[in-house]
Formats: C-alpha cells, sequence, structure tokens
C-alpha cells in the first residue's frame, strides 16, 4: 500500500494544502479562502481544512487509509484550544494517520530545518512574531498581537504615514519620503486622510517598500522608522539565543520585509555574533509538509519492537 503526507497553511487570506509521497515529494496542491478561525469562526475553518484534504486524496485517487500523517498549521488556531478540535477531527476523517496541528509559525519553523533540528524562525510580514525549537520543545518570542506591535509591514507603513503627516504642522521635516508618499494620492496624502484612516493592516503594509526605497537615499525619517522596526526583530533574535546555552544557532528570516537587500543588513546590527541568519524563500506548506514527515517518523522509532510482538500470531 502506498503512503501520503498531507499539510496544509492557513492564514488571514488564503489556505494552501499539499499531498505528498512518504519523503515529502510534493504530488499535488490546491488553494481555498482565508482560515483563521478569528476570522470565519471554528466551524467555517474546520470544514474548509477538511474539504482541502479530502479534495486532494479524491482528485488524485488516494484512499484516506493511505495517508499515514497530516499536519495543519493555522493561524490563530491554539486559541481556545481549538487545535485540540481540529485534531480530533482530522483523525476521525482520517483515522490511519497520525494528525497534529497548531499554528502557522510551525510551517515556517519546519519548512526551514524539516528535521526538527534546533534553531529560530522570524516571520515578518503585515504582522510580526518569532519562533525557536529548541532540544526538542517550541518557544514563541514575541508577537503578542496589539500589545507587540513593531516590526512588521503594518507598522512601517503607519509611521510612514505619521511622518508625512507630522510634516504638515512642522514636527517633521518634509522629505524624501514623504515626497514620495505624496506621489501616490492626487494632491498629496493630506488629500486622501479620511480614506488613510480606514486602510487595513495590509494595506498599510503595502507602502512599507516606499521606507526602504527613502531610507537608500539617505532620508533620516525613512531610517529612524526601519531603525526603530528592526531593533525590535534584532531583540525577538536576542531573546532566542537564551535557549541555545551560547551555542551558535540559525536564524531564518521570513516575510514580506525581508524581500528588500537592506533588510539583512539593518537586522544583522541589532544581532549576537553567534546567530547566523538566512532568507527563507521555500513556501509554507512544504514545512507543513515537512512537518507531518518528521511525526511520522517520530511516532515510527516511538513505537516499540514488542507491540508488535504483541499483535503477531501466536505459534
Amino acid at each position: 500500500m502506498k503512503q501520503y503526507l498531507l499539510g496544509a497553511d492557513g492564514g488571514g487570506s488564503k489556505t494552501a494544502f499539499l499531498l505528498a509521497d512518504i519523503e515529502g515529494n510534493p504530488i499535488a496542491t490546491c488553494t481555498r479562502g482565508r482560515s483563521n478561525p478569528g476570522d470565519i469562526g471554528y466551524e467555517a475553518m474546520e470544514s474548509l481544512i477538511l474539504e482541502g484534504f479530502s479534495y486532494l486524496c479524491r482528485e488524485n485517487g488516494v484512499e484516506e487509509r493511505e495517508v499515514v500523517s497530516i499536519f495543519a498549521g493555522v493561524a490563530g488556531l491554539t486559541s481556545f484550544k481549538m487545535n485540540e478540535l481540529l485534531r480530533a477531527a482530522m483523525e476521525k476523517t482520517f483515522p490511519c494517520a497520525h494528525c497534529d496541528c497548531s499554528h502557522d509559525g510551525m510551517n515556517v519553523l519546519y519548512g526551514a530545518f524539516p528535521g526538527g533540528e534546533d534553531g529560530a524562525i522570524v516571520i515578518c510580514g503585515t504582522g510580526s512574531s518569532c519562533f525557536a525549537n529548541a532540544k526538542n520543545s517550541v518557544y514563541r518570542i514575541g508577537g503578542y498581537g496589539q500589545f507587540d506591535l513593531t516590526g512588521n509591514g503594518y507598522e512601517i507603513g503607519k509611521a510612514a504615514f505619521a511622518h508625512v503627516f507630522r510634516t504638515l504642522d512642522g514636527r517633521d521635516a518634509y522629505g524624501v519620503l514623504a515626497a514620495k508618499l505624496d506621489e501616490k494620492f492626487p494632491g498629496g496624502c493630506h488629500k486622501s486622510i479620511f480614506d488613510i484612516n480606514g486602510y487595513t493592516k495590509t494595506q498599510f503594509a503595502t507602502f512599507a517598500p516606499l521606507v526602504f526605497d527613502a531610507a537608500r537615499e539617505g532620508d533620516p525619517a525613512a531610517m529612524a522608522i526601519l531603525e526603530q522596526n528592526f531593533a525590535y526583530i534584532g531583540e525577538l533574535i536576542t531573546t532566542a539565543a537564551n535557549l541555545f546555552d551560547g551555542k551558535p544557532y540559525s536564524v531564518a528570516l521570513a516575510g514580506g520585509i525581508f524581500k528588500d537587500p537592506l533588510s539583512m543588513e539593518m537586522v544583522q546590527k541589532h544581532v549576537p555574533a553567534h546567530a547566523t541568519l538566512f532568507r527563507l524563500d521555500k513556501e509554507p506548506v512544504l514545512g507543513a509538509v515537512a512537518k507531518a514527515k518528521h511525526q511520522y517518523v517520530a511516532n515510527q522509532e516511538a513505537t516499540p519492537i514488542s507491540s508488535f510482538l504483541k499483535n503477531s500470531p501466536s505459534r
């Protein structure tokens, strides 16, 4: 009988599903809408996740009993023990599989360290958070919603608008960054202030690249915004060092703001010398499948030989 793995990466905008062979090689993918239960509710999230997995199996001729391990990493899932409910639902649908689920940060963690190796990740897109795997335990550092709001595209973009509006009354000097923002709106930002006030986090984040562009041109306001945000990211990475007992450790950087080459230069100034940084370009759903493979292998290794002897036919 063939054996297969399933993985899912769910967030606030879309959910990616992947069917892979037992080695983790991709076979087929599909995409569904957002699955954060904080946005759509638990029942809708559970239905979406199970439907995505079942669709991949059905469309590729895979029987449910051939699926041996599944991992779903979904944003917001660990609140109110919703992960326990989803795990039970997956086990009911795929009774032969080792099923697990958690927040979507686990997908990135296993995308960077597919064998469960020690290391840390920093995810900075619309939001920001840090996770570290040390001695077979996963730790979260920062990223606590409205109580931890620095180091991401949303905050960088919002700070840029705060700066351009401060130039209206002379609190900030008008420069390259303010000019770049004004060029995006007919008559300047002040003409669209009511619309801008209603922007979502995602909309603010789309203006973060302008801050990087202005910083490269020497704009002091842009440099100050980036310095504040990357100092925060450096704080996360430095705190993670405590988990590795002073030994060298690797840190994967994932998310939109790390696509700009300047980001690596700026965060490097704020981290310990024994932290090795690298950009992670792998799709998070590949990490979900890597986690599924890792938990399957771990489960196989943990199964004692005595259990096979006990269940074998008597002589």
